[in-house]
């Protein structure tokens, strides 16, 4: 077999498993709502390091606290303003943190939750390897000499109830990074590596809070709708409709806990109730909801869906003769 073809059957190949992926994807809708099971105002304290490389507790903390501030449902607060107050009010911002002290900043700050930790351990190292200077038809065809520098850092976030002062979650994370350097090229050392590890633990960290704490669905409101395997596919997303159409809202609860009620009201122009629907979802969950405007006065309507009693989304639309 000649190049040319083994690269034409590669392509196919690769074709073939792009378009199956394609089946199996069932896209998204529009409009993503996130909703805090209770309240998710955070302090993040300073770290301990425990470790021998100095400095990288801080690192770790700017990026928690960053990953942080960027998740949706989370609010931060302001690090200037903690690191002040805590001068201020004599409490120790390092070090373990007891009961009372961590109520005390609940108290002072208007916080629900602190994140604090400790960073145990930072490797790094050095290894001889080799890396591609010339390809060649998707092959490499010559090889230098090279570096791989690689970080990890490893340590124990721990998520503490502003109210009570006990421990919620104790945590153990790892982030790490490598990168490869050619032989002769200067090597800015490792303090990116570790920022970088850093920010994994920050997503890990964020994850965790954002999968415990908060509940996602995502909606949309659709002129029709395709079923596609367990779920559905929405065409043709918009706001305004036209009198004696239908209305289609999909659904997809892609983060909530199976038990959960989901409750959804349409809203007229006027701020009646026109429509009413209370069910009982899992997680994945697909569904589609639909209003018959056929026997409706034009004008503009809200569709508000709520969990467990908590407003998720307020969408609003219009319906036009």
């Amino acid at each position: 077999m000649d190049e040319d073809a083994g690269l034409l059957i590669a392509l196919a190949v690769g074709i073939i498993l792009i378009v199956g992926l394609l089946f199996f994807v069932i896209p998204e809708p529009t409009e993503r709502a996130v909703i805090a099971t209770e309240r998710l105002d955070i302090a993040v304290l300073a770290f301990r390091n425990s470790s021998s490389w100095s400095g990288v507790q801080e690192t770790v903390r700017s990026r928690v606290e960053t990953g942080l501030v960027n998740e949706t449902g989370i609010h931060v607060y302001s690090r200037a303003q903690l690191d002040a107050l805590l001068v201020e009010q004599s409490l120790s911002a390092t070090g373990l943190l007891d009961p009372a002290t961590a109520v005390r900043i609940g108290s002072l700050t208007g916080v629900s939750k602190i994140i604090t930790g400790s960073v145990y351990a930072v490797d790094t190292s050095a290894e001889a390897t080799t890396a591609c200077a010339k390809w060649e038809n998707g092959a490499c065809v010559q090889t230098v000499p090279a570096t791989t520098y690689a970080t990890k850092i490893s340590a124990q976030v721990e998520v503490i109830d502003a109210r009570t002062g006990q421990i919620e979650q104790a945590m153990d994370v790892d982030g790490s990074d490598s990168a490869t350097i050619l032989q002769g090229t200067l090597f800015g050392g490792f303090d990116s590596l570790l920022a970088d590890s850093a920010s994994e633990i920050a997503s890990e960290v964020a994850g965790n809070l954002t999968s415990t704490y908060t509940r996602e669905i995502r909606y949309g409101l659709y002129e029709s709708v395709e079923p596609k395997r367990h779920g559905y596919v929405g065409k043709n997303a918009t706001r305004r409709f036209e009198l004696g159409s239908d209305v289609r809202l999909v659904l997809h609860y892609t983060r909530v806990r199976n038990g959960d009620l989901f409750d959804l009201l349409w809203s007229g122009p006027n701020g009646e109730p026109v429509h009413r629907v209370e069910d009982v979802v899992s997680s994945g969950d697909w569904s589609v909801q639909t209003l018959d405007s056929s026997s409706l006065p034009s004008g503009r309507y809200l569709v508000t869906g709520s969990l467990n009693g908590i407003v998720a989304f307020e969408e609003s639309f219009t319906l036009v003769p």
